[in-house]
């Protein structure tokens, strides 16, 4: 009768042990075992914690292949100059909102749930030049009211020689 309890206990601990990990071993994986940094960054006045891209193949690669991002979770993709710098949804596999910042830290363009099906028939690309680029969920925008105009806050140690020499000039 023991031995039947304890395998039952076993069993038990070994399904719970299995759901566990099959519903959160990504997290845990981005948590513990991710190279990249995560940084805090304010929109607006919303505050999301992002990675940031800002080598080519960083930019490259952005969020291809990643399952899903936590609420308020996003990728921060820093670009050497300015330009109208085209976004795909190459190899993605969930909706994006994707904003577009420029030099002076105010968003210039917003496109809002861009579906992974648009590739490869589109590359989305904003009227004006931008220097940053943040995908965030699909719904992001809409949800906490981000719209053109409004203002991106980050570490100084994130931000480009060239403008964090222009903002401290002013």
């Amino acid at each position: 009768m023991k031995f039947l309890f304890e395998t039952l206990i076993l069993c038990i601990f070994g399904i719970t042990a299995l759901f566990l990990y099959i519903e959160y071993w990504d997290d845990v994986k981005a948590t513990f075992f991710s190279d990249e940094a995560h940084h805090t960054i304010y929109v607006g006045e919303t505050a999301v914690t992002v990675t940031v891209a800002d080598e080519y193949e960083e930019r490259v690669r952005g969020l291809s292949g990643v399952n899903k991002l936590g609420d308020f979770e996003g990728k921060l993709f820093i670009f050497d100059t300015d330009a109208k710098h085209g976004i795909w949804m190459k190899d993605m596999l969930m909706p994006l909102d994707i904003i577009w910042i420029d030099k002076n830290l105010q968003v210039v363009h917003i496109e809002e749930s861009v579906e992974p099906s648009t590739y490869p028939s589109q590359i989305f690309a904003p009227p004006a030049d931008a220097r940053f680029v943040l995908e965030m969920n699909a719904r992001f925008v809409s949800s906490v009211r981000i719209g053109v105009g409004d203002r991106l806050l980050l570490s100084p140690s994130l931000l480009p020689d060239d403008i964090e020499q222009n903002l401290q000039n002013r």
